[in-house]
């Protein structure tokens, strides 16, 4: 073939078919690579030998490569187009030859197939960008830092030549800050600012091959905002001295030190000054502080208002009259301005002067010469310089042609200025007690001032002691007398000036009167403060002291005082118990001691033979009494008339009995206050005819139980109470942490069975015989055998009971033997007597085979 030929026919039929279709084909020129889609490759006409047809249309069966990018059309009834789709795109790099075999039929049976042969011609392409250059109409976007480096490689442009050219890479505008290099990669060429300059920048990047084609794509970038600046603070701080306030302004850039003065004792929260702060970053808000911290002033964080925190005091200890810190401004990335400020403290006339003594005394005896300095008065001032003190009259008779004078260039001293007699009547009349005050001031125009007193006093020679005006005193209290009740009064005597001038008090004694009695100071008059018990302390002695009115060398007298407690009928009676329960029969004889129960009375301040007793509410029908009712204090209870029960005439059979124990029963005499004392008791009334129980021989008798009442008295205070609670609460909290372990041992007991019959469930079971009537009577013989329920066994064990003594019973005489470690009782002999106990009932154990009665014995509670 010749080498311009781009289209080859071949005519391929089939052997054993004389008559075939025939293939004629009109090609273009060569395709280029570049056509668009619906491009006409090739005319395909077709011939039929008579009398055959064509049977459809011809079809492609075989290309090299498969996927190819042709379709046939039909043009008329014998003529056939070839098209290009598009898809896939042609491509010279890709496929430079497409081979397609087009195959055609008749109705006779004869086929016919030709082969095409089509080839790409190489067109020069554009260049095309790869990476996020590729897709067109979008802008890439990058950030970068505001204070990235000249020669930074920011960006990387990536793109390809289909014809593997060398590309050219262009960047516009120029100018921008940016430049590309021949492999397109894109640096900074300038520094950027983000505050002043522009923020962002928009490039186009244009790629170009050998033969002129190029692409273009769209890059900008963003600058991104850094912290790169420091704040700018800006203090206006003011300065007040002996105040007069004046302002100074000074700004963080200048880079100076400011200096300021303040008064001190200005009033905490004052401000002294403001700040302002801004940053060109304007990344945040930015924040105010010390540095360092100062206990004396702070600084508002978020405002810059500076203000005094605690008091500015010079002449406080330890106090600095120079502050140094520095005020700063900072960022949230810790980008700081500051000024440094310096603080002079300034002292002024704060404090008052004060003095060693406010108040001076002067006494002389009888004369005072003259000259005499009565009173030194040393006085100081704190304030930092100290101020110069002055001293001035201010009351009283002091100053020119007075009693009393300063003693020149001295200021501070007293003297008199003429004599003083104790005698004379000036002194007389002034009741020998001069009075005077100075004023003293640290400035010539008082603004601070205190006043010291002076008291200057004549008192005479103490010659004479006091003297009671009796030796011994005796008085008498009732023992029933309270508080404030007045005993006796005692008196003394003073010949002294002033006369009879005595104060009294009780110095001694020989029991603890102090808790007892008192003395007025100044009358004498001995009081009780408490009340007495004549049965405790029957007689107090008591040394009293008088003391005359002389301060410095007082004088005393004693003497001897004695108080007798007079007996009174105070206390009522007391008998134990107080408290009584008991169970009687009916059948009980008139004049029977119950149970034996008797009183035991005691009265502090009445004889045992001074009580009667009596029953005063509760003995309905008048059933019992005490014998005897006087003259004893341990009388006996008895049954005065017996019970009828059976006629029905009476039906009470609980007695609550009110007793009251009274000492008036006096031998010569009426009592004229008696005491009364209270007793309680409590008798329930069973009947008789019960019989009673059977008693049997200790191999016989497996158990013993015992009824009985006690009366349980204890004091809240005493230490078994808490130990018992104590107890019972470990107790409860053991029983408790047992009972949640048994719950929890049963929920992993009941988890692990349900999981068991879950693995069993799923097995199939074996040696089950079923039974006809089929699965339904299996399943039910099963539930059966599930909700049977187990015998539960329980084993009682009764442990028998040992008797160690013998006793007679007081009511039948009848013998019995008792355990002396529980109580339990039985009858020696089996014998049916009637039984009467004072608290205990003897009741057999219960059997299944024995026929037992129980006696119900109801109790008042």
């Amino acid at each position: 073939m010749m080498p311009f030929l781009y289209l080859l026919l071949v005519l391929v039929a089939a052997p054993d078919v004389l008559a075939f279709p025939n293939f004629s084909i009109e090609n273009a020129s060569p395709l280029l690579e570049n056509v668009s889609e619906h491009t006409r490759v090739a005319v395909i006409t077709m011939s039929v030998p008579p009398p055959a047809s064509l049977i459809g249309d011809p079809v492609i069966i075989n290309a090299n490569p498969v996927v190819h990018p042709f379709v046939l059309s039909r043009r008329s009834k014998h003529q056939w187009e070839l098209f290009t789709t598009g898809v896939p795109k042609l491509d010279f790099e890709m496929v430079t030859l497409y081979s397609l075999i087009v195959y055609a039929k008749d109705s006779q049976g004869a086929a016919a197939s030709q082969t095409i042969l089509i080839q790409i011609m190489d067109v020069n392409e554009p260049p095309t960008f790869t990476g996020t250059f590729a897709q067109r109409d979008q802008v890439t976007e990058i950030y970068i830092l505001e204070d990235t480096a000249p020669g930074t490689v920011i960006y990387r442009a990536a793109a390809k030549d289909p014809e593997d050219a060398v590309l050219e890479y262009f960047l516009s505008p120029e100018g921008s800050g940016f430049t590309i290099d021949s492999i397109g990669t894109i640096s900074t060429a300038a520094s950027f600012d983000f505050e002043r300059g522009a923020r962002s920048f928009s490039l186009a990047i244009k790629v170009v091959d050998p033969g002129g084609l190029f692409t273009t794509g769209n890059l900008k970038i963003f600058l991104i905002n850094v912290n790169n600046r420091d704040p700018v603070l800006t203090c206006s701080l003011s300065n007040i001295e002996n105040g007069v306030l004046s302002v100074t302004s000074i700004k963080s850039t200048l880079h100076n030190k400011v200096n300021i003065t303040l008064d001190e004792e200005i009033p905490i929260g004052r401000m002294i000054g403001v700040c302002q702060a801004t940053d060109e970053d304007n990344l945040g808000d930015l924040t105010f502080e010390l540095n360092p911290w100062n206990v004396y002033f702070a600084v508002d964080k978020e405002h810059g208002t500076i203000v005094t925190a605690a008091r500015l005091d010079v002449e406080r200890a330890g106090f600095a009259r120079v502050q140094s810190f520095s005020i700063k401004a900072c960022d949230q990335d810790q980008r700081c301005s500051a000024i440094p400020v310096t603080i002079y403290i300034h002292g002024i006339n704060d404090n008052s002067p004060f003095c060693d003594q406010y108040l001076i005394r002067y006494t002389g005896k009888e004369v005072i010469a003259n000259n005499t300095i009565v009173a030194k008065l040393l006085c100081h001032d704190l304030d930092e310089p100290p101020d110069v003190i002055y001293y001035a009259p201010n009351l009283g008779p002091i100053g020119s042609g007075q009693l009393f004078e300063q003693v020149p260039n001295a200021e501070n001293f007293i003297q008199v200025a003429e004599g003083m007699d104790y005698e004379n009547p000036k002194m007389i009349a002034a009741g020998h007690i001069y009075e005077m005050t100075i004023s003293v001031f640290d400035d010539q125009h008082p603004s601070h001032t205190v006043t010291v007193t002076i008291i200057v006093q004549i008192a005479p020679a103490n010659d004479f002691s006091p003297v009671f005006k009796a030796e011994y005193y005796l008085f008498s209290v009732p023992e029933t007398s309270r508080a404030f009740y007045k005993v006796g009064r005692v008196s003394a005597v003073d010949e002294d000036y002033p006369p009879n001038c005595v104060t009294y008090k009780i110095i001694s004694a020989d029991i603890q009167v102090t808790q007892i009695f008192w003395i007025h100071p100044l009358s004498g008059m001995i009081e009780l403060t408490t009340q007495p018990d004549y049965e405790t302390v029957k007689q107090y002695n008591l040394t009293v002291e008088g003391v005359d009115c002389d301060r410095f060398h007082p004088r005393t007298a004693m003497t001897i005082v004695t108080v007798d407690i007079e007996d009174e009928n105070d206390e009522a009676p007391v008998c134990i118990p107080s408290l009584y329960k008991a169970v009687i029969f009916d059948n009980v004889v008139a004049g029977t001691n119950v149970n034996g129960f008797k009183l035991n009375c005691h009265d502090r301040d009445s004889q045992d033979f001074e009580m009667h007793v009596e029953i005063v509410s509760g003995n309905a029908n008048h059933h019992f009494g005490f014998d005897p009712t006087r003259g004893s204090n341990t009388p006996k209870l008895i049954v005065k008339s017996p019970f009828n029960f059976e006629s029905g005439a009476e039906l009470q059979r609980q007695y609550h009995l009110m007793v009251h124990i009274t000492d008036d029963n006096l031998k010569y005499g009426k009592a004229t206050k008696p005491r009364t004392g209270t007793a309680i008791i409590d008798i329930y009334v069973t009947r008789a005819n019960v019989p009673p129980p059977p008693t049997a021989s200790p191999e016989q008798r497996k158990g013993l139980t015992i009824v009985y009442t006690a009366i349980n008295t204890y004091t809240s205070s005493d230490w078994y109470i808490p130990f018992i609670f104590t107890l019972m609460a470990v107790f409860f909290a053991g029983l408790f942490s047992w009972v949640c372990f048994l719950l929890w041992r049963y929920r992993n007991t009941m988890k692990c069975c349900q999981k068991m019959a879950k693995e069993v469930s799923k097995l199939k079971p074996k040696g089950i015989n079923y039974i006809a009537g089929g699965r339904n009577q299996t399943e039910k013989i099963i539930m059966e055998n599930r909700n049977k329920k187990l015998e539960v066994l329980t084993e009682t064990v009764v442990y028998e009971t040992i008797f160690d003594g013998e006793a007679v019973d007081p009511v039948s005489g009848n013998v019995y033997e008792y355990n002396s470690r529980t109580g339990a009782r039985k009858w020696k002999k089996p014998q049916h007597q009637e039984l009467s106990l004072v608290n205990m009932y003897s009741l057999p154990e219960s059997h299944p085979s024995e026929e037992s009665t129980s006696l119900q014995i109801p109790m008042q509670e």
